[in-house]
């Protein structure tokens, strides 16, 4: 205990000494021995200071020279006279025998009794000898002996049996004096907490006699603590039959590959529903291509990487290198020839390939995998072949896998085919249900589920908050209560909310538990080698969404938590926002969804299911989700399907799963203004049509609207394609990104607006909290300050532009700049990513989505591709303004004028309203971005987000002037309809263009007038040189230059130049131009497109 100067004595009946005090020359308590020999310190004179007691002890202990054997006997006689001295003067508690020299001393609980201790007591007690020496303590403190005078008395009697009885008596309490102070503490706390309790059941009994409300609550917390305790003790019963198995102790079920072949053989489509992992993806489709050397087999899969990952392990099994017999086919990239025999494709590509030649499918055998999915391209596909097999156009066979299906309603649908149905049974291990009510009663919550919870389509924000803390609380339960090598598998509904609870795992159980999240993002590679690894005493802990439901078999999850909300797109008819921007709701899950997430364990060992809905409502789940195609835009389906109908609404008619008219309304609205279709009936439609896309449908269209019409009683409109839709076809991105790349072949700028397509299908690779103030790192993370960083580096990308669109182009080709200079490296440019504020693997995304356009486009059209970074990035240094400009004109249907602005992240007061619909929008502020909303500014938002009932505008393009805007869409729309007029200011043109069906008019002065109409004569000479290029693609160069010179047409790339140096010229000099919105109401004005705008329309 260390030593305090000022400290007071509280118990003058110790006869004790206190540290520090000297006695006869002897430090109370201090051994006679060798240790501590010599050593004094006087707290009077050295004012209790421990640090000159030190210097004192250090300067005594220095070497003294030493003088032999006079020294050692001067020693051993001073020694005598201390050891005599003690026997006489120091009390007998305290008496303890000579230690030799050097050994070390006894522990106390060693050491003799003092009881047993013949040494005479001495004459005065301890307190006496205090007072005599530290007389000023004595009297500042008259209370030290007050307390018991009669211990006092006692101690200062003289010598006898009295006295050496009584101070034999407090020899006892002496030697338990250390032991004792650590127990009256406790002893005390032990006697506060009963009298606490004694008051606290005496105020209940009190309470529960006299009020009623206390008695009520408190008979239900009862409640709540019976049934808590009588479901952990079900739990634990149930959970004591666990077993322990490996993931090498997991035998999987094989197929029977002899009776699915032969079912193949006999009937015209199969239905195979077996486990996810029985080898059907892999196993099948190499059966299927051994039967015979004539067998020709396509697969599907809906995701890219699976498909190159199947197709690279069923050609390593057959020994052999993807791309000879085995290959894979997916949009951008392609593995084989004419040779293959067995292609993996996605179910898109597989879509396009039916599309270009619907009379010749090569394929013997079809097999649509993970069917369950039901993609709106997938919907189509079976549409096409359904119709190719009832009509006897084709002979394949149709496999259809899937690990859960309602095979019934697609039986009925497949009638007049013959159809089979394979199912494999599966292994039977117990699980236990845990429903809303019985996880409340076994973490010892109140339930009091309302008392319905489908009564509205969204569920509510408040309840999903609630749902995901008895998430967590139930998490840390069975982390507490199970083996850690026995998973746990979440089922939350969304990316965001598997992000928020992996956060709160590694930041409250870092060393407990081992997160695994799983969704669209992660690689299906990266969760195999999750479920193998194991980390000691440590939980894994699956966080996915409805993406698990079917998918690799997990053997060691015995627990399944399922919130029961899944977050999907919704379209409400009644609502025109949800249509053209389908929202995320958060909503129930279906019942095929709980059987088939119950069904996540129970495979290979006894599992629990713990399930957030009260048993009793789970009757009033819908039985199956709706499918995808009713809740989702369909403008670049329906322009795909334009191949082989004049109307997608009549293939879309036969569809297991149809969209909504309104939908597909939609959809034929935005490809009209667009400029990809036309209505047979439009006066324009005789120019813009393709012979060859016309002949090639006329068939098909026929088949597929007398097929439609048996079901369709209403009349069917027919449209025709155009060569700007049928350029737009071979895109994979949307049909407005697809513009941004026309707009590049019109002005020579193709790899650079290439570029401009792929980000804005992407998106912003910008993320808030990167850099030195990140997440994770060192200090508390300001939400506003990191957003104030991220947006600084973007306004430093933007090259003077408020457009987010043009920062991210150049932080990609930096990127780009980065990983040449760091090929060896790749670490340094996730640094640089990582100090720029900028995802690695969003920018990777945009970088190959850009070489898939390259690759799709390389067969529709030669083009000049630079291909070296520093380049691309000099020409968005000089034309960023240019890129603004067609970025605005390809979503123009998306402009907002903002009517008010606001400047703080917290409080968003901005507002914005449509120009071409009643939508009214404010910015996304969780979103970062290079520009803020200011009053009358026109944004243009490439993306858009119904949150509930808010539109939220992000990914924007700001444009400060009105006259930029206007002669921007004079000069690139698609469609315009104009008239000249005169007055006594002279000459005028008036301009009206439409989007979403909604008239804008602007007037613009005589020499404006004339610039646009100049500019989109050369516009339409060089779509008609785009044109004559495509359909004579397999012409020599010279033959090709003779018909254009024929046509009075200039070779492409000079007539680009011309189109790029007048669009400079027009913008640079634009203070110069009046253009103007107003209102107009004449219907006098001329239509004109790009194609059918003629030298003699010029002159009218």
């Amino acid at each position: 205990m260390p030593w305090r100067s000022n400290a007071k004595v509280k118990r003058d009946a110790d006869s004790k000494q206190p540290a520090g005090v000297k006695v006869d020359g002897k430090k109370s308590g201090e051994s006679s021995g060798a240790a501590g020999k010599g050593e004094t310190w006087s707290s009077v004179e050295h004012s209790g200071s421990v640090l000159s007691w030190l210097e004192q002890k250090v300067k005594k202990s220095k070497a003294q020279p030493s003088r032999g054997a006079v020294e050692y006997l001067s020693k051993a006689m001073e020694k005598k006279k201390v050891t005599d001295l003690i026997k006489v003067e120091k009390p007998a508690a305290t008496s303890k025998p000579a230690e030799e020299p050097g050994k070390i001393p006894k522990p106390r609980s060693k050491r003799a009794d003092p009881a047993d201790s013949d040494v005479a007591v001495p004459t005065k007690s301890a307190v006496q000898k205090l007072a005599d020496m530290f007389p000023e303590v004595n009297k500042s403190a008259p209370h030290a002996g007050a307390g018991k005078p009669s211990m006092e008395r006692g101690a200062a009697e003289a010598p006898g049996e009295e006295g050496k009885e009584k101070s034999s008596l407090q020899h006892p309490q002496r030697g338990v004096r250390g032991r004792r102070r650590r127990d009256d503490p406790h002893r005390r706390l032990q006697q506060r907490l009963a009298k606490e309790q004694e008051a606290a059941q005496r105020a209940h009994e009190e309470a529960m006699a006299n009020d009623p409300e206390y008695k009520k609550c408190f008979l239900s917390f009862q409640e709540v603590q019976q049934a808590m305790l009588r479901t952990q003790q079900k739990f634990f019963g149930e959970y004591g039959k666990q077993e322990n198995i490996t993931i090498s102790d997991v035998v999987v079920e094989r197929l029977d590959m002899p009776v699915i072949l032969d079912l193949i053989e006999q009937h015209h489509v199969v239905f195979i529903c077996t486990d996810t992992g029985s080898g059907k993806s892999t196993g099948i489709p190499k059966a299927l291509l051994e039967l015979s050397p004539h067998t020709r087999v396509v697969s599907t899969q809906p995701r890219r990487t699976a498909t190159i990952a199947i197709a690279n392990r069923v050609a390593s099994l057959r020994r052999e290198n993807v791309g000879e017999d085995v290959g894979y086919w997916i949009r951008g990239e392609k593995r084989g020839d004419e040779q293959t025999r067995l292609w993996y494709m996605t179910s898109y590509t597989l879509l396009l390939r039916l599309l270009e030649s619907p009379a010749e499918v090569p394929f013997t055998h079809i097999v649509l995998d993970e069917f369950h999915e039901r993609q709106p391209d997938l919907e189509v596909t079976v549409a096409l072949l359904r119709l190719m097999l009832a009509e006897g156009l084709a002979s394949f066979k149709l496999i259809l896998m899937s690990a859960t299906l309602n095979t019934e309603s697609w039986e009925e649908y497949f009638t007049g085919l013959k159809v089979a149905t394979y199912k494999q049974s599966e292994p039977e291990h117990p699980i236990h249900d845990y429903f809303l009510e019985d996880c409340c009663a076994l973490l010892g919550v109140d339930h009091a589920a309302p008392p319905r919870l489908l009564r509205t389509e969204a569920v509510d924000r408040g309840l999903v908050e609630k749902h995901l803390c008895l998430l967590q609380n139930l998490i840390v339960f069975l982390n507490n209560a199970s083996n850690p090598t026995h998973s746990i598998l979440a089922f939350l509904p969304g990316r965001a909310q598997v992000e928020m609870v992996q956060s709160w795992l590694e930041a409250n159980l870092p060393q407990r538990v081992d997160v695994v999240p799983w969704h669209s993002a992660i690689e299906l590679s990266q969760i195999e080698a999750a479920m193998k690894r194991r980390v000691s005493n440590r939980q894994k802990i699956y966080l996915a969404t409805d993406i698990a439901e079917v998918s690799i078999t997990l053997p060691d999850v015995v627990f399944v938590i399922d919130l029961a909300l899944v977050k999907r797109p919704k379209i409400n008819v009644g609502v025109p926002a949800s249509i053209l921007y389908p929202p995320l709701v958060m909503q129930w899950i279906s019942k095929v969804s709980i059987t088939q997430r119950r069904g996540r364990v129970g495979r290979v060992q006894q599992g629990f299911y713990f399930c957030f809905f009260p048993s009793s409502q789970v009757v009033d789940l819908p039985d199956h989700a709706q499918p995808p195609i009713e809740n989702s835009r369909i403008d670049d389906l329906s322009l795909h399907c334009m191949q082989v109908v004049a109307n997608p609404v009549a293939i879309f008619s036969l569809c297991h799963g149809q969209p909504h008219l309104e939908t597909i309304a939609s959809s034929m609205n935005v490809l009209t203004e667009l400029g990809c279709i036309l209505d047979v009936e439009d006066p324009l439609a005789a120019g813009e049509r393709i012979p060859r896309l016309s002949d090639h449908s006329a068939r098909w269209s026929e088949r597929i609207v007398a097929s439609a019409k048996q079901g369709v009683t209403a009349e069917i409109t027919e449209y025709t394609c155009t060569f700007l839709g049928r350029m737009l076809q071979l895109m994979p991105v949307s049909p407005p990104a697809g513009m941004l790349v026309f707009f590049g072949f019109l002005t020579g700028l193709e790899s650079l607006m290439i570029l401009a397509a792929a980000v804005v299908s992407s998106l912003s690779p910008f993320t808030v909290g990167g850099g030195p103030h990140r997440r994770g790192g060192k200090g508390p993370f300001k939400l506003a300050r990191a957003m104030e960083e991220t947006e600084n580096v973007m306004r430093g990308m933007s090259c003077e532009q408020r457009s987010d669109i043009v920062a991210v182009m150049k932080a990609t080709l930096l990127f780009r700049l980065e990983m040449e200079r760091h090929v060896s490296n790749p670490q340094a440019v996730h640094q640089w990513c990582l100090q720029k504020h900028l995802s690695f693997e969003k920018l990777q995304a945009i970088v190959d989505l850009e070489s898939h356009i390259k690759f799709e486009l390389a067969d529709f059209m030669p083009f000049r591709d630079i291909h070296e970074a520093g380049g691309l990035l000099e020409q968005l240094d000089k034309l960023a303004p240019m890129v603004v400009v067609m970025t605005s004109v390809a979503f123009v249907a998306q402009a907002l004028e903002v009517r008010s602005e606001g400047n703080t992240y917290t409080n968003s007061q901005e507002m914005a309203l449509g120009l071409f619909s009643d939508l009214s929008a404010m910015p996304d502020i969780h979103s970062p971005s290079c520009l803020r909303w200011r009053e009358e500014d026109i944004i243009i938002p490439i993306q858009l987000n119904l949150f509930y009932d808010k539109l939220l505008a992000s990914f924007s393009t700001a444009i400060s002037s009105p006259k930029q805007f206007w002669m921007s869409l004079l000069l690139f729309s698609t469609r315009l309809h104009y008239a000249t007029f005169s007055d006594h200011d002279g000459a005028f043109h008036v301009f009206k263009v439409i989007y979403c069906g909604r008239e804008r008019f602007v007037e613009v002065d005589g020499v404006a007038g004339y610039v646009v109409v100049e500019f989109r004569r050369k516009l339409c000479n060089i779509f008609q040189l785009l044109r004559l290029t495509w359909e004579n693609k397999e012409m020599f160069d010279d033959g090709l230059e003779q018909l254009l010179a024929e046509h009075g047409l200039k070779p492409l790339p000079e007539t680009q130049r011309e189109i790029i140096t007048a669009l400079v010229s027009i913008f640079k000099n634009l203070d110069n131009i009046t253009a103007e919105e107003v209102e107009h109401d004449g219907d006098d004005l001329d239509i004109v497109s790009f194609l059918s705008f003629s030298s003699s329309k010029v002159a009218a």
